[in-house]
């Protein structure tokens, strides 16, 4: 079937947004710790870092599929929840849950998309609403017996996304040629990992000073999803280079002047969102027999970037706004350069 792809990245969309739904639901149980950064950061660890492994045995061709894996667990952590079991053992259960689900996602949307990369945003974009959706079922003490039947219907859309799967482990995705080739292969995925590691950095550095509502902060996390997945849309209408422009410049004056006005702030946030889908391209380009460990470097990045957050938050207006325009200006300047220009 001709849009098979796009169908295979919708219902790996709301199995990302579910895994992430019921992260959050587990993880925001234990807000009032006094161990709760710890906690939080072994769950961004655990979350991110081991995707990189699982996925370099989706490349070798390992036939289990991790999203039944990565549900089962999640299905576990509930119940281990339930049990009042030690957090730490609760928060690695889901952590792990969630990093197979990624990667077996992330290798069947690429490996099914001929090259394109709407399939794959699509199904990346459904983690932000999971995120916010998460943390509302948890401020609002919703019943673990309601998060098992949802780890349910995760586990059946699952099944029924092997429906529109034909990928083939160990099969070079020669499709994607989205990078630089006058450009070192390693400085490529290097520089890649680095706009991902700002992105990351970014989605916490952000000056929102508006966001102070329940429905504001949805509609931050949405418009952070919307944009990941207009990116990889807009990748394959108007090509990487001229959408990783849209994204860094594009995005700049909405990130610096809106602070204190929602809906400029916002366009600003969507639009940096979409160098989710660039740099996954141009590391998939540069790793085509091994998707999966080049969508694993992206999440080492995403960890990478969210790890000043544990040590530090700057106050100042002046600084962030500094601190936005340098990054922003630097992520612009990496992918111009090492974007394949688009053949006119």
């Amino acid at each position: 079937m001709k849009n098979d792809d796009i169908k295979l990245g919708t219902i790996y969309f709301f199995i990302h947004m579910i895994i992430e739904v019921i992260s959050f639901f587990i993880v925001c149980q234990y807000v009032n710790s006094n161990i709760v950064w710890l906690i939080a950061l072994l769950y961004d660890f655990y979350a991110f870092i081991p995707q990189g492994v699982f996925g370099y045995f989706k490349d070798r061709g390992i036939k289990y599929d991790f999203a039944i894996i990565g549900g089962l667990l999640s299905l576990l952590s509930l119940f281990l929840l339930y049990l009042n079991v030690w957090s730490i053992i609760v928060v690695f259960a889901i952590a792990l849950g969630n990093s197979l689900i990624h990667v077996e996602g992330a290798q069947s949307t690429l490996r099914n998309s001929n090259g394109k990369m709407s399939s794959v945003a699509i199904f990346v974009g459904g983690g932000s609403f999971g995120v916010i959706i998460g943390k509302l079922l948890a401020s609002y003490s919703t019943s673990i017996l309601l998060m098992f039947l949802i780890n349910v219907l995760m586990l059946i859309l699952i099944f029924v996304s092997r429906r529109f799967r034909k990928d083939l482990n160990n099969v070079e995705l020669k499709e994607y040629n989205y990078s630089n080739n006058k450009i070192n292969k390693k400085k490529i995925i290097l520089l890649s990992v680095v706009v991902v590691t700002i992105r990351a950095y970014m989605g916490y550095g952000i000056p929102t000073s508006w966001n102070k509502t329940i429905v504001q902060s949805i509609l931050l996390f949405s418009l952070m999803g919307t944009g990941k997945a207009l990116g990889g849309l807009l990748i394959d209408h108007v090509g990487i280079r001229k959408t990783s422009i849209i994204s860094t410049i594009g995005a700049l004056p909405f990130l610096l002047f809106g602070d204190k006005i929602m809906m400029v702030s916002l366009i600003g946030v969507m639009l940096f969102s979409m160098t989710m889908p660039v740099t996954l391209a141009l590391i998939v380009s540069e790793l085509k027999s091994k998707p999966g460990v080049a969508f694993g470097l992206t999440t080492i990045g995403l960890f990478l970037g969210s790890l000043p957050m544990f040590v530090f938050r700057i106050n100042s207006l002046l600084i962030n706004s500094l601190m936005v325009l340098l990054l922003t200006v630097f992520s612009f300047v990496i992918l111009f350069i090492i974007c394949r220009k688009e053949q006119n």
